[in-house]
């Protein structure tokens, strides 16, 4: 599990305003916040990685099972949820609603403490 070393890597988001984008842009504002805030994690925990190629292996059936799984327990240090619990919220639907609320909402806290 990786822990928050830097809470200023991290931004807060309007989720009202992250449904809207995602419903008008069809979708791929979900690609963006994952991107998003993998670079975030990748920024402000001491999880190493490329928040890029995460994000498009995330895209390759198999391997996007895998990635989410990262992206899921790296959220952890963000989160009072463990990553178990928010892979099964994220695998209902890509970035499944509960997920994203869990962590963005964990982002929030998170780039408030700074």
């Amino acid at each position: 599990m990786s822990s928050v070393t830097d809470p200023s890597a991290f931004e807060e988001g309007s989720l009202g305003l992250q449904v809207v984008l995602f419903i008008v842009t069809l979708g791929f504002y979900g690609l963006y916040w994952y991107y998003s805030t993998n670079a975030q994690l990748a920024a402000g925990t001491d999880a190493e990685f490329s928040p890029l190629v995460r994000t498009l292996l995330s895209l390759i059936p198999i391997l996007g099972l895998y990635w989410g799984w990262q992206f899921c327990n790296d959220a952890e240090a963000v989160t009072d949820q463990s990553g178990g619990l928010l892979f099964v919220l994220y695998i209902i639907g890509f970035t499944s609603p509960l997920a994203w609320y869990l962590i963005q909402s964990g982002v929030n806290e998170t780039a408030r403490s700074n």
